[in-house]
Formats: structure tokens, C-alpha cells, sequence
């Protein structure tokens, strides 16, 4: 018996399958280049880069969806070129698949003005330095109007009116505007990055946002772009190993952000994703910065282009090393090196005063006054309190706070030998109507601390009847920071010190809109900020009970969080990001001596304070070790 296949008749099988037409393939071809409004700007300015530009200017209306705008005085187009740049798979880049392998340039698909045409109404105006007059030509959803004469200068301008208009089920997914502008603004950055001696402005809504010229001082663009005050704390890079050429500049582990943010590896100009070359990177500052501190990095690798492939993501972040392991070997000596090869203690910063808080440089003697103030501040209300369906809580709840004295004993004490001067006197004795602490319910068992000991001006050890606990001193401290500000702010906003000069912190357009996000959060906690300017905002007052955090520190790592949420994230979870970060700074830190009745002031709250056995981060805070496992390490049992 053979098997036959089962035949369709000609009839059945006509029509199922069709050539699209023009407009829906480039709609389809869209929905891979064409993401977001910065997916417009990035392909645009590939293209000003690629045609010789030395000035490049991006004019952004309604955060891209009402109008993108981008200019260049490169080398334009002529009239025969320019209606093929609208059509799909025209390039000048590559002749043959020889080509593919050996990309030089940053555009080379041939697919972004067709793409970008068929979900926009697009105007080309471009003119060579040869031609009398400019060409002109609109294109709206793959329908190109033949060229016609105007008049304008040398280069190319490309405008894209009313993005994603005839596909509403994409232009619904776009973001506020000033979330969109972020991205763009980081589209813009990159390119400033990479190509320093093109001047780039942008502009929004008729707003400046970026204004940089044209430089020979690729540091200079570096500290522009990422932050002026980064300029002394940048390291250059040159290497040349395992046939990868990395040049660029890494920043000293004392300006290490919270997040990769600040991470930028080009290939050959283009800016790539790549987690072994980031690792690499990370790697060579183990043992500088915290683990989960990030380095800064902007990075440039120059490689043969046939040893990588580019052609493997539509919009050319991602790339497919021939022998991977080639960057990640150049980046972590080039990095490493250059670490290994300087003094990298940082330097003592005085403190300017009018409200400038000094922070790596603060005394223990500071620690201990912040400990101290801490402590000692009540929780004061200064509105009334919105109780719950209008009920009021019961009297006792209601009573003004008591002040339950320390033990001044300490002949149990076991701790570095001083004499200071007694910074904590009385503790607070928390009401009913704060739900993350609660009273005591025996106030002698938990004056009984035991005999304790600050090793390594890290951790306490304290001697309990069956054993010893560890408690990392950091992590309680900032428990206890962080339930005391979230018991005091569901009461009302916290008593705020207003700085006797503002302290300004210079922000990118993301940060910014990240800003907005975050000021009502920040001022339930007593932090005011305004906006400064168009690329800065100003820190007026700092909760009296973080008098002596650090705002510009502070603010900075705080917004380079938000970011990461690119604005999906509930008042609720701010608050709790708010709070991490704030009890974090605030908290002493590993190395920080105490005194006999600071640590013991720590121990009775943290009998005090609900969940105190793991910081904010989930992190334990305390390690209990038995006799009983003692005697088995000592072979007792």
C-alpha cells in the first residue's frame, strides 16, 4: 500500500495566499522599526550622521506624536535619489551580501522611510551643494508625491506629522509626553556620545532641552551629556588586545549610580546591548563599589566588521560576536587596567554651607549627633490627622507621648574603651495609633539586654542566655529609620527643614519627568523640590529627621530609580522606593564606631520596631547562633 499526498484542487487553494499590498507591508514593517516616537528620531539621525552632517537639530512637538522635525547640513539628496529614500529595501549602503558582513555605516536596511511614511504624513526637503534649489516631497501612508522645486539650505530635512494617526491601536500605547521626550532625549544622547564633533540641539515645544556644539574634546561631551560635575571624576580608556580597540572613559567608584543607566558601550559608532561586554565592565570594579552599585561607563569598540554581525535585530542594538569572548577579555583588562593603574582614595569635600550637606566626609562624631537627633525627635503632626470613616481612636491612643528612660548602667557593657559624652537620654515610647511599632509589653525584659560587643565597627555581638546574636548595625539602624518615617507620614506630612540655600541637582529630560512623578510622594515626607530650570531642580527643605542626608546624592540615585519604572509605578510602591533609599543614606554605615549607649539605644529599638529582623531590602539583620551549635562546631556534642 502506498501513501499518496492528498491533492487540493486549483479552485480551493486560489487566493489563500496574497501578495500584501504596499501600505500594510510597511505598517508591518513599522511595527519592528517603528516603536515609539525616539524610534523615529534614531533612524533620522542615523541617516544626518551617515550623509556627513556636522550639525544635527531635532525639533519634538506634543512628545513626537504631533510633530518630529529633524535637520541636518549633510550632503543631501539628489532628485533622482531622493523619491527611492521612501522606498522599501533602497539603500546606498550596501551592493551585495558581501556587504551585509562589512557594515560601516549606521543605517544600511533601506526600510526606515518607508516604514516611518506609512504610519505618519512624512516631508523630505533635502539639497546637494551642487543643485540651485531643494526638492520636496510628502509621503503619507506609502503614497509619494512626485518631487517638486523649493527653496532651502544644504543637507536634508525630514518632518513626521501626526505619528501612528492611521493606526490608533498603536498611537494608544505611547506615554505621557514627557515620558516620550525622555526617550528621545536618550536617543539624542547617544548620538552626542559617540559622534562628539556634531552639535546636536533639541528642542521641545519650543523649549530648549539639548544645546551642545560641536567639540574636538570628547571628555568634555562625556561630562556635558552625563554631568558636568562627572568632568574631574572621568578616567580615559585606550587599549588595543585581543583584536578590540576600547577607547572611551569610566568614572571613579565614588560617582557609581544605583542603576546601569549610565553604562554606554558603542561598536564601530553604534550604540549595542550586550550583558557579557556590561559584565566585563562590572567585573573590573569588583572590590571598588558596592554590589549592587553600578559603575559609570561610556565606552567605544572598534572591531573589523566581519567578526560581528549587525543584521540581527531590526533596530541594530543587538549584535553577534564571532568569538564572544574577544570583548569581554579587551573590556575587563582595558578597565581593570586602568583602575589598577591610579590612586582612587576620594577626596575630602568641604562643605560649601547654606545648606550643603557634607556626606563621605562626616565624622563619627557627626554619626553620632545624627543617631542622637534621630532619637530624640518626636513625631509631630502638623495638620489633622484623617482618620478612617471619621473615627477617632481611643484616649490612650490619643495621649501625648511619655518618655521611657534608658538603663545608665553599664557595667554589663563590653565595648571600645571612651568616654563620650551621653548622646541619647530617652527613647519615645510609641502610642497605639502608629501600626509599624508597638509598645513594649514587658519594658524590664527588654531594658535586659545582655553583655555586647561592636567588632569591626560593623556588627554586635550580644550575649543571650542560650547563645549570641550578630546584628549587622547598618541594616537595624536602617529598619528603625524606615518604620519610624512610615509610621510618622501615614500621620500627615513630616516636619520639614527648610535648607538655607537651595541645593540644585541637574537633571536630563527623563529624570525630570521621573521628578514630576515623584513630588507628591516627596513631599508627604518633607522633601520639597521645584523645578530650577528646563534641565535642573532645586531641594528647598529636608525632613528634620534627615537633617544630614545628603539631597543632591539623595535625589540623584533616587530618580535614576524612578526611571527604571519609565513611569509605571503606583504612589504606593514610590513611597516604599522613597522610603528604601532615604533610611539607606540616613542609617550609619559599616565602619562607623558607636559608643556603649548608642548601641544599646539600637538594641531596645530594635526590640521596639516590627519586622526588625531584615532591613528595607530584605536583608537579615540579625544571625542568632546557639550553644547548642557552638558545642557541635567544637565538637561538644
Amino acid at each position: 500500500m502506498t501513501n499518496q499526498t492528498p491533492t487540493v484542487p486549483f479552485e480551493q487553494s486560489a487566493g489563500v495566499i496574497r501578495v500584501l499590498p504596499d501600505p500594510l507591508v510597511n505598517k508591518i514593517a513599522a511595527g519592528e522599526v517603528v516603536e515609539r516616537p525616539a524610534s523615529v528620531v534614531k533612524e533620522l539621525l542615523e541617516n544626518a550622521v551617515d550623509a556627513g552632517a556636522s550639525q544635527i537639530t531635532v525639533t519634538i512637538e506634543g512628545g513626537g506624536r504631533s510633530v518630529i522635525r529633524v535637520s541636518d547640513n549633510g550632503s543631501g539628496m539628489s532628485a533622482v535619489d531622493a523619491p527611492l529614500a521612501f522606498a522599501r529595501h533602497a539603500t546606498s549602503k550596501i551592493r551585495t551580501v558581501e556587504d551585509l558582513f562589512y557594515i560601516r555605516t549606521m543605517g544600511f536596511r533601506g526600510e526606515a522611510l518607508a516604514s516611518v511614511a506609512g504610519v505618519s504624513h512624512t516631508t523630505l526637503v533635502t539639497r546637494r551643494q551642487q543643485d540651485q534649489q531643494a526638492l520636496r516631497i510628502v509621503a503619507h501612508e506609502s503614497v509619494i508625491e512626485p518631487p517638486v522645486p523649493c527653496a532651502a539650505a544644504v543637507g536634508t530635512t525630514i518632518e513626521v506629522r501626526d505619528l501612528f494617526y492611521c493606526v490608533p491601536a498603536r498611537r494608544k500605547f505611547l506615554r505621557a509626553d514627557s515620558t516620550e521626550l525622555g526617550h528621545i532625549h536618550e536617543m539624542v544622547s547617544r548620538t552626542a556620545l559617540a559622534f562628539p564633533g556634531i552639535g546636536l540641539n533639541l528642542s521641545h515645544n519650543g523649549r530648549t532641552v539639548v544645546d551642545l556644539p560641536g567639540t574636538s574634546d570628547h571628555r568634555l561631551r562625556v561630562a556635558q551629556v552625563l554631568g558636568r560635575e562627572l568632568y574631574d571624576q572621568l578616567i580615559p580608556v585606550d587599549s588595543d588586545q585581543y583584536g578590540v580597540q576600547v577607547t572611551g572613559f569610566i568614572g571613579t567608584p565614588e560617582v557609581a549610580r544605583a542603576t546601569a543607566r549610565f553604562q554606554h558601550i558603542f561598536l564601530n559608532g553604534r550604540f549595542i546591548r550586550d550583558r557579557s561586554v556590561l559584565h566585563a565592565v562590572k567585573e573590573a570594579y569588583r572590590g571598588l563599589i558596592e554590589p549592587a552599585a553600578q559603575p559609570l561607563a561610556v565606552l567605544f569598540l572598534q572591531m573589523d566588521p566581519a567578526a560581528f554581525d549587525v543584521n540581527v535585530h531590526p533596530q541594530k542594538t543587538e549584535v553577534r560576536f564571532r568569538d564572544a569572548n574577544a570583548p569581554y577579555r579587551s573590556v575587563l583588562a582595558a578597565v581593570r587596567g586602568e583602575l589598577l593603574k591610579r590612586d582612587l582614595t576620594p577626596a575630602v569635600r568641604i562643605p560649601s554651607g547654606g545648606g550643603a550637606v557634607p556626606s563621605q566626609g562626616d565624622s563619627p562624631q557627626s554619626t553620632r549627633q545624627m543617631m542622637a537627633e534621630f532619637f530624640r525627635q518626636p513625631a509631630t503632626v502638623e495638620q489633622k490627622i484623617a482618620w478612617p470613616n471619621d473615627s477617632r481612636p481611643d484616649e490612650t491612643a490619643a495621649r501625648p507621648r511619655t518618655s521611657m528612660p534608658v538603663p545608665a548602667t553599664s557595667s554589663t557593657v563590653v565595648a571600645p574603651v571612651s568616654t563620650p559624652e551621653p548622646l541619647t537620654e530617652n527613647l519615645p515610647a510609641h502610642d497605639h495609633s502608629e501600626p509599624a511599632i508597638r509598645n513594649l509589653q514587658d519594658q524590664s525584659s527588654a531594658q535586659d539586654i545582655g553583655r555586647f560587643i561592636q567588632i569591626h565597627q560593623s556588627y554586635l555581638i550580644i550575649e543571650e542566655p542560650q547563645g549570641v546574636l550578630i546584628v549587622d548595625q547598618h541594616a537595624l539602624h536602617e529598619r528603625i529609620i524606615y518604620e519610624d518615617m512610615l509610621s510618622r507620614v501615614r500621620l500627615g506630612p513630616l516636619q520639614s527643614q527648610r535648607l538655607l540655600l537651595p541645593v540644585v541637582v541637574a537633571v536630563n529630560p527623563r529624570q525630570l519627568a521621573a521628578f514630576e512623578t515623584a513630588r507628591p510622594v516627596l513631599a508627604k515626607l518633607g522633601i520639597e523640590v521645584d523645578c530650577f530650570d528646563s534641565t535642573s531642580v532645586a531641594v528647598q527643605s529636608l525632613p528634620v529627621m534627615l537633617a544630614r542626608l545628603n539631597p543632591t546624592e539623595f535625589l540623584r540615585e533616587l530618580l535614576d530609580k524612578i526611571t527604571e519604572f519609565d513611569g509605571r509605578i503606583s504612589e504606593e510602591d514610590l513611597l516604599h522606593e522613597v522610603l528604601d533609599l532615604a533610611s539607606c543614606k540616613a542609617a550609619i554605615k559599616a565602619g562607623d564606631p558607636l559608643t556603649p549607649e548608642e548601641i544599646r539605644t539600637l538594641l531596645l529599638r530594635r526590640a521596639q520596631v516590627e519586622r526588625s529582623s531584615n532591613c528595607p531590602h530584605g536583608r537579615p539583620t540579625t544571625i542568632r547562633l546557639t550553644l547548642r551549635d557552638l558545642e557541635k562546631q567544637f565538637k561538644r556534642r
